[in-house]
Parts: C-alpha cells; structure tokens; sequence
C-alpha cells in the first residue's frame, strides 16, 4: 500500500467518524464539537502559559494553531454537511489542516508545561522558609545545610593563582587544584530528633532557683534562647529574663547583647554567633547575671538607654498633658470624664492616637470623604484605594482591637454624624428595611448633654450608620443581614458593618457590596506608649514589662488592657510582673478545646512537669471541659505517650519502671470505670464527679505524661474506639431482639439463649447450604426460615451475629441474587407487624422562619369552609395500610385496525 493510499485510508477510514451516529451524532456534528472543545483546552493552555512565562512567541504559535485547527473542524464539518457543493475537493485539505494544526499546539502545549512544571518544583533555595519560619529552631538546621551546600564565596575566596608558570605550563593541573577543596556536604539533621528534644522539656527541671535581683536589672540587654536548658523550659527562661526588664528576640543580630545556650542549639544560630561575635552564655551564667548586674535605680544602665529611657518617659508625660486638656475642656459639659469608662474616657480623638490599623483607618476616612463624590457618580470610579465602587465597607478583625472607635473617629473627622446599632439595639428585618422612616431615640443623646440622639427620621446625607456586630444577628434579628444588603445597594448615606469573623456563613451576602477591610492585631509596641501614657495620667506606677505582659495575655485587646488597669486602680496604684501575669491568669477569656487539643494538653511534657504552676483545680478543668469523652480520649492514648518519668533511666530498669507506672494508670482508669457506674446508676450520685476526674484523667496523666504526638512522639492520637464498638453492641442488640421476637412463637428461649444456643445451631441450616451447594438449596433454605418466622433481614442479622469467619462472604453472588429474588417473590407466614410499619410515614414539619417577637404581627384569618370541605381521614380507611393493596385492574386488549370489532345489538 503506498502513502497516498494510507492517507486515504486513514481520512475516509478512520477519520470518517460514521460511527458516531452510533451515540446520535451526525457526521457533520462530531469534528465541529471535537474542534471547539479542543479550541477551548487549547485556549486555556495559551492564557494559562502567557500567564506563567510571559512568552509572547511560543503563545502567539499555539494560539494560531488553535485557530487553523478549528478553521479545519468546521470545514469538514461543512463538507460533511453537504451544503456547499464547491467544497466537496477541500476534504483533504481540511483535514491535513485540522490534524497538523492540531498536532503541533498540543505538543508545544505538552513542552512548555512540562518545562515549567520542572522549573516550578526543583527549588534551588529556601530562603523564603527562614522569612517565614524566623522563630522556630528546627528550620535553623536547614539554614545551616544550605549555607554548607553552596560553598560559592569560598570558592572565591580561596588562592588559586600562585604564578604565572602554573598557569601557562600546566593547565589542566590547575583545574584539578581548583576541584580539590570542594566542601563535603554537610548530613541532613535529624529533625524528629530535633523536635523530640525540644518538645521534651528540661532535662533536670526545678532543680535551679531564680535568684532575687535587682528591679530592671537587664534593662536595656536584649537576649537570644537557643537549645534547652536544664532547670527550666523555653517559656519559663523567657519569662525570667523579662520579668526583670530584658528583651528577647527571635534570632541573633549585631544588636543582640547575650545568646544563653542550652543543648541542641540551632546551627544557624551558632553560625550568626560566630558570624556577630556575639557573647554567649550557659544557664548558670545567666542566673548569675541577674544576681550580679545593678538594677536601673543603682546606676546600672548606660547613656544610651538612659536617654532613651528620658525620651520615653518626656513622650509619656506630652501625651498625658494633652489627655488633661482634653478632659478639662469636657468638664464644661454635662459629662464628668471621671465617670466614664476608661474606655471612653481615653478613647482616641485624632488619628495620632490610633494604636496600630493606621494605613486601614485611612483608607477608611479617605473613603468617607469622597463618598459624596461617589454617589453622584454613581459608584463606578474606583479612586485611588478602589474602595469608591462601594456604598458600604464591612470591617472585620479580633475584639478590642479598635474597630468602632475608629469607624466613630473617621466618621466624626469626615464631617458625618455617626448612628451605631449593635446587638443590644433591636436589628430585625422589618427596622432595617423602614430605618430611613423610624425615630428611633437612645438616651445617649440625654447622658452627653444634647437632649436627643441623632435618629433615623433626622438622617441627612452627613449621617454615618455604624452597624456593629453583624456577624452576631439572630434570634431577633432574623433576616437583618439579608435586609441590611438590599439597603446597602439603594442606600443614600455611607454604611459601615463591623464584625468578628470575616468567614461567617451569615456574611456572605454582604460580600459583593461591601468593600472588605481587614485589621489586625497591633503589635506589643504600638499600644505599649498609649497604655504607659494613661497610667502617667491615672498616677499608677507600671512597668514597661509588666505592660507588656498585659498586652501579650490578653492578645493585644486595648480594651480588656484598659478594664484590666481600671480595675487595679481601685485597690493598688503599683503592679510588678508576677501581679501582672496573675491578672492576666484570672482575666483570661474562657476558651473551648477540642478533645484532641485536651488530650495532647494532659498528656504532654509540660502540665505535670516539676515547675508546672497550674493547681489541681485548674488541671481538673480540663476534664470538665467535656467529662463526657475527655475520659475515652484519654484511655485510648495514654499508653502512646513516652513518659518523662523514665527518661533519664537506661536498661532493663528502664522497662520496668514503665509497666509499673502504666499498672497504675490502668487501675486508675479501671476505679474511675466504678466511679461511673455509681455516677451514671439508678443512684446517680454527680457529687462524684471531681473524684472520677482524678481517676480518669488526672491520675493516668500524672503517671504517663511525656513526649507524645504533638510532642515530637510517633503516635498520633486516636479517636475512641470504644464510641464505635458500642454503637455496634448496641445495634447487634436491638436486631438480636427482633429475631428472638419472632422466633418466640417456635422456640422458648430468651436473648441470651438465642445467641448462645439456636443462632449457631441455625446457621448449618440457612447459611451452610447457600455457601457449599449454591442456588438449587434456596427453597430448603426459605422454608427453614419460614418455620421460625425469619425474615430476610434477619438472615443478615444471623450471619452477623455468627463466631468466626464471615461464611457469607464465601456464597457466590449468583446465589445471593437468586436468593433473595425468590424470598421477595414468594409469601412468608408474617406473625405480626410492628406499628411502624403500618400506615404512612408522617411529614416531618418544614423548618420555616421564626416568628420575630419583638415585632407586632397579625394572624391570617382562616376561612373555616376551607377546613370543613376537606374530607376528613377515617380510622377505617384502609386506603392508607401498607399492608393491604388493591387489585389493580387489567388493561384492555388493544385491537389492530386490521381485526374486526363486534358489532351492536
């Protein structure tokens, strides 16, 4: 066969496509589809290449051959069609068209991804993870392998050139002493190790005392902790050296004064010490330096800091002068400012005095400025921020980090008269959509001296409406959020929505017509000035660190820190570090922990450790966080933990003293399994419960904590299994009752005897035969369950309730079919019926909205003809018996036109 022959084989063969008409295609039908599906994949691979590369080439050739090709479809397609005639000696043409046009984009296509894919993955650097991960000591060993990786500045470095004769007589010598001081890579690190170490805690802990120094003895010192000391944690270290006015950083600089090491010290903190020059020291030398060192009183800083610390404090006393100018002024109203909340009494006046956000609070003033210019313009210039297409802005972001206040600020500062609604103030559907038409009237006006608040009825386009709080509408508020968006599109005014989490389901409505605005929490040196300055003003002497200690606990929450402070002031004007963490430890927000969270709290390294603070009670509080399953959780795991008891004991002492300390946790475990029985009894004694927290939690815990999952550990935590194998008892219980039911009327066992004696013996009988004989057994097998009254579905329950191997598995899927084809088609001897399943399944009530009670609304009149129209449901209706079914009547014969009807008499 030649060339020309097997091109037209292959065209009028292959490329026919006839049968597609199989599948309902025409042929004219099947290469334009094929063609415009190949135009769209092809089309996304050429934006999506131009995108990755920006290769203008290679782009514009694929998407040529993209066109030719589909210019090729369509053209067999015509052809095929057959509705222009001319066309009918193109055939080949077309079709050399579409295959070559085809064949080379999606190989260029296949290259260049391929290309990219590889140029993408093989990552040459890991730089970005060090950025990313600055604070975490286990990336310090990749740091350091990737410094002894590429060895390119010592290369330089090095002296090759010794003289001219070297390298004119013998050059290929002199490439070989190049290659000679290549560097050995240095071996990857052993970060399971790493991080087992780490997470294991002090080796010797409690067994050093903090001395007691000097106040702000290490002011001005800034210190890098790195490896594990041995009387004391990470955390408690870093407590320490803050406690007496030190700074700690995350990773070592020229700044840095001193760098503590411990064992299993980072390696790229070892190589910027050496790289610094910075002085180290070892755990006793940092204690010593504390006893030794003179406080800040006793002339132990230098100039630096003390004019530093001088600025600091001439800073502090200029902010609160202005406070008392401020306050002065206010007096003149109605409104005495020592009444007020600190909150509102120090709440910021100008955009100096915003603690962090502050490139979003302008974002947000300027949009509120040009919101006039928006509205006439109908909202489609998007201005310098992009925020003017927008008639609403939604601000989302953690509690007391300053979002009201600024919306009220910016708002003020703009010119507009802000109204806030929040959760306190009634939001529902039908006050949203007739806001504009309300005189709504708060007593806020009355407090601040203006006799009436700003309301609905007076709103002119200066007014700003604040509606705090979105994301918590409900109840009340039903259908608040749906109605508040249909004002946002028609409104005449700027509407600001404030809220907490910006993933709430019931905030999505309001994304496409509100400009998202993000704030995040200030850091600790944007609030600590501001927190100072109101302390100076209040006369209360509180330290820098102690202030940052507030600041930390409460997660940068200005508003807690303020209560927090106002509080103090009522018993004490002076507070140090240990009183500071205590008011944080008792004003700390009560958060929920998933068991898994609890689990790995418990059992870890940590919470039984020797310098661990928290009492019994506090520890009892994770039980009673969820006594329900916090027990299950920790049965299941606590015999994957690697406890910290036997860590420093080797051989078979080691081994030993395991198993004794896992013998008590399981007796603890088995008392607390009496104590709940007594708790959960016919008795129900709960006063119980505190004693069955220390036998199911505290106790095993106490015995076995250490290194586990979350802890450098291999073994993750499991869920309960227990959870599952009850629900599995309790089910194989229920249909145990069922057949023993209905196998009462032959046999007179109770449950028990019918698991333990009938079950077995009936499973030769029903089972056996289906699985060694096969489908000509199904009748004999019927009958015998016809004789006890068993039904298909308790053959199931039988053969799960059978001891050993699963025999149904082996029985053929002939016979399965067979079986139960025959079971359904014969009739069974029924003794009775459960009272489910006579009559219809009931309706279940659809979940409509609820009723808003805050709101007067007025009942539909029923018309009572309605009602009394409906025929009414006998009790003797058998229509509605599943039970009974009626004979449904034969169809007629249908008569063909050929055959004669009878005729009339």
């Amino acid at each position: 066969m030649t060339v020309a022959d097997g091109f037209h084989w292959f065209v009028y063969g292959y490329g026919n496509m006839d049968r597609l008409g199989e599948y309902y295609l025409a042929n004219f039908d099947s290469p334009i589809l094929c063609s415009i599906i190949a135009l769209i994949s092809q089309g996304v691979y050429c934006w999506r290449i131009y995108h990755l590369s920006q290769w203008k080439v290679p782009t514009f050739i694929i998407a040529l051959a993209a066109t030719c090709q589909a210019a090729g479809g369509f053209g067999i397609g015509i052809v095929r069609l057959g509705t222009i005639t001319n066309w009918d000696n193109r055939y080949d043409v077309f079709m050399i068209l579409w295959s070559l046009s085809s064949a080379i984009a999606d190989t260029m296509i296949a290259c260049i991804m391929v290309y990219l894919t590889c140029a993408a993955c093989f990552v040459k650097s890991f730089s970005f993870i060090q950025e990313k991960y600055t604070d975490d000591d286990t990336f310090d060993a990749l740091d350091d392998d990737e410094e002894d990786v590429k060895p390119k500045p010592k290369r330089k470095a090095a002296p090759v050139k010794k003289s001219k004769r070297s390298t004119t007589a013998s050059p290929k010598k002199e490439k070989k002493k190049v290659e000679e001081p290549k560097p050995k890579p240095a071996a990857k690190p052993n970060w399971a190790a790493i991080k087992a170490a780490k997470r294991a805690g002090p080796s010797a802990p409690g067994s050093k005392e903090v001395p007691n120094g000097a106040p702000d003895c290490l002011l001005g010192l800034s210190f890098v902790f790195t490896g594990e000391l041995s009387g004391f944690s990470r955390e408690e270290a870093i407590d320490i050296a803050k406690r007496f006015g030190g700074r700690v950083v995350l990773q070592p600089s020229s700044k840095t004064n001193y760098v503590v090491l411990g064992d299993n010290a980072g390696p790229a903190k070892l190589a910027a010490i050496k790289k610094h020059g910075l002085k180290t020291l070892n755990e006793d030398e940092f204690l010593d330096l504390i006893a030794t060192r003179k406080g800040a009183d006793e002339g132990g800083l230098d100039e630096k800091t003390k004019k530093k610390l001088a600025k600091e404090q001439e800073d502090i006393r200029k902010a609160a002068k202005e406070m008392e100018k401020r306050e002065k002024s206010s007096s003149m109203a109605d409104v005495d400012p020592s009444t007020q909340l600190w909150t509102t009494r120090y709440a910021p006046q100008s955009l100096k005095e915003v603690c962090g956000n502050k490139s979003q609070v302008e974002k947000l003033l300027q949009w509120l400025k040009d919101w006039p210019e928006s509205l006439k313009a109908g909202f489609k210039k998007p201005g310098k921020t992009g925020m003017n297409m927008f008639r609403g802005v939604l601000i989302t972001g953690s509690p007391g980090i300053g979002k009201t206040t600024s919306a009220h600020l910016c708002a003020e500062l703009a010119g507009y008269t802000p109204i806030e609604l929040n959760a306190s103030d009634t939001r529902s559907k039908k006050l949203v959509e007739n806001g504009m038409n309300i005189n709504n009237t708060s007593l806020d006006g009355f407090f601040k001296g203006a006799g009436v608040c700003p309301s609905f009825s007076s709103a002119e386009p200066s007014t700003c409406l604040i509606m705090d709080e979105v994301d918590g509408m409900s109840a009340g508020d039903r259908g608040g959020v749906a109605a508040l968006n249909a004002l946002i599109k028609k409104s005449k005014i700027p509407i600001i929505c404030i809220a907490n989490d910006r993933g709430a389901p019931k905030l999505k409505p309001l994304a496409p017509s509100t400009y998202s605005l993000s704030f995040h929490k200030p850091q600790a040196q944007m609030i600590r000035s501001r927190i100072l300055s109101i302390a100076f003003k209040e006369k209360m002497k509180v330290p820098a660190n102690v202030i940052d200690q507030l600041i930390q606990g409460t997660q940068s929450d200005i508003r807690q820190v303020l209560n927090m402070l106002s509080t103090w002031k009522l018993s004490s004007d002076k507070m140090d570090f240990d009183e500071g963490k205590a008011l944080v430890k008792m004003n700390e927000k009560y958060a929920i922990m998933t068991p898994f969270d609890i689990t790995s709290k418990v059992l870890g390294p940590y919470l039984f450790s020797a310098t661990a603070r928290e009492t019994l009670g506090e520890k009892m509080e994770y039980y009673f966080q969820d006594h329900s399953f916090v027990p299950l959780f920790i049965q299941e795991n606590y015999l994957k933990t690697q406890p910290a008891k036997v860590r420093n004991i080797n051989g078979p002492e080691k081994e030993l003293k395991h198993l004794q300390l896992m013998e008590q946790a399981a007796s603890s475990i088995s008392d607390a399994d009496l104590v709940d029985s007594l708790i959960h009894g016919p008795e129900q004694h709960w006063s119980l419960m505190p004693l069955h927290a220390i036998c199911s939690t505290i106790k095993p815990a106490s015995c076995l904590f250490g290194a586990g999952a979350h802890f450098g550990g291999s073994n993750p935590i499991s869920f309960p299994q227990w959870l599952g194998q009850n629900s599995k008892q309790n089910k194989l219980a229920r249909q145990l009752g069922d057949v023993q039911v209905r196998m009462r009327l032959k046999v007179s066992g109770d449950k028990t005897e019918i698991r333990q004696s009938y079950i077995p013996s009936l499973l030769p009988y029903i089972v056996t035969p289906l699985v060694e004989t096969g489908a000509s057994v199904v009748d004999d097998v019927i009958e015998r369950m016809d004789g006890y009254y068993l039904s298909r579905e308790d053959w199931d329950t039988i053969v799960e309730l059978g001891v050993g191997e699963n025999k149904a598995a082996k029985i053929s899927t002939a016979t399965k079919t067979a079986f139960t084809k025959k079971y359904n088609a014969a009739e069974h001897p029924i003794p009775f019926h459960k009272a489910q399943d006579l009559g219809k399944v009931p309706k279940k009530l659809s979940g409509g909205s609820a009723p808003d009670l805050e709101e007067a609304f007025i009942d539909d009149i029923v018309d009572d003809d309605e009602e009394e129209s409906k025929p009414s449901a006998s009790s003797d209706d058998v229509a509605g018996d599943r039970l009974i079914q009626a004979s449904k009547k034969k169809k007629a014969a249908v008569t063909t036109k050929g055959k004669s009807t009878k005729k009339k008499t």
